[in-house]
This record gives C-alpha cells, sequence and structure tokens, in this order.
C-alpha cells in the first residue's frame, strides 16, 4: 500500500512539473502572438481616450522632475495646502481633492505651462519639454489619484 501511495504522489509531482512546462511554452506563443498583434495597422488601434499608461522610466522621469520642482509648494504627497516660499504665502491645490480629479488632463497642462504667477506657481513652458509636462499629468493621476 505504502507504494502505491509513493507512486500516487510521484506521478501527481511528475504530471504537475509537466503541466508547468507546457504552460511556459503556451505562454511564449501568447506573447508572440500579442507582440504580432501589436503591430498591426493603425486601423486595429485603440480609440480609448483614457491617459495612457507612461513607462516606468517615463514616470521616474516625472517623478525626478516633481521632487526638483513640485514637491516643496505641492509636497510629496500632492496634498498641496499652505505654505511660506520665499516670504510668500503660497497655497498650493490639493490633487487628490475629488474637484482636481475631475479635471481634464488639458488643463494640468495648461496650469503646469503657464503657472499661476499671482498664486505663486511659475509657468514651466520652455524649461521643461512638453512630454515631460504629459508624463507629470501622468504621475499625478497614478500616484495621487489613483487612475
Amino acid at each position: 500500500m505504502k507504494f502505491f501511495k509513493l507512486c500516487l504522489c510521484l506521478s501527481a509531482v511528475g504530471l504537475f512539473i509537466f503541466a508547468c512546462a507546457g504552460n511556459q511554452t503556451t505562454n511564449s506563443s501568447n506573447t508572440t502572438n500579442r507582440a504580432a498583434a501589436n503591430t498591426s495597422s493603425p486601423a486595429n488601434a485603440s480609440t480609448d481616450t483614457a491617459t495612457p499608461t507612461a513607462a516606468p522610466d517615463e514616470l521616474a522621469s516625472a517623478k525626478k522632475i516633481f521632487l526638483d520642482k513640485c514637491v516643496r509648494c505641492h509636497k510629496e504627497d500632492g496634498t498641496g495646502g499652505e505654505t511660506d516660499i520665499d516670504g510668500r504665502k503660497i497655497k498650493a491645490p490639493n490633487f487628490t481633492s475629488d474637484k482636481l480629479k475631475k479635471e481634464p488632463d488639458a488643463e494640468f497642462i495648461e496650469a503646469i505651462e503657464k503657472g499661476f504667477p499671482d498664486d505663486g506657481m511659475p509657468g514651466f513652458k520652455g524649461k521643461i519639454s512638453d512630454d515631460e509636462i504629459k508624463n507629470l499629468v501622468k504621475l499625478i493621476r497614478k500616484e495621487f489619484q489613483k487612475q
């Protein structure tokens, strides 16, 4: 009886290993098929209008810009609030608020480009690239608004 149980267990382990190895081959084929599908004509491209996801390195670059240029007023967690910059009271908006979650990306882009000089926010048009500005918006959406 012990021999029978041992054989049954070894058979189960063997089938498990075989199934897992076969699954890797299937996943490789699916990856190849997905890659081929992604290179299809633009007619098959998605028409989703949501903010496209940025590659990790784009968000890393945006995070660095945020830390260098924005965190002083908007705080590391994006909650903003009142702060004193060079003797001037600044009230930076809270990126986590429901109001700002509803704002379209174009509003964020315009705010970053033109700034709000009367409120103490400088414009960044020409100081950082258009792609960097778009990636900052993606970072805000992902990190502070969980979109």
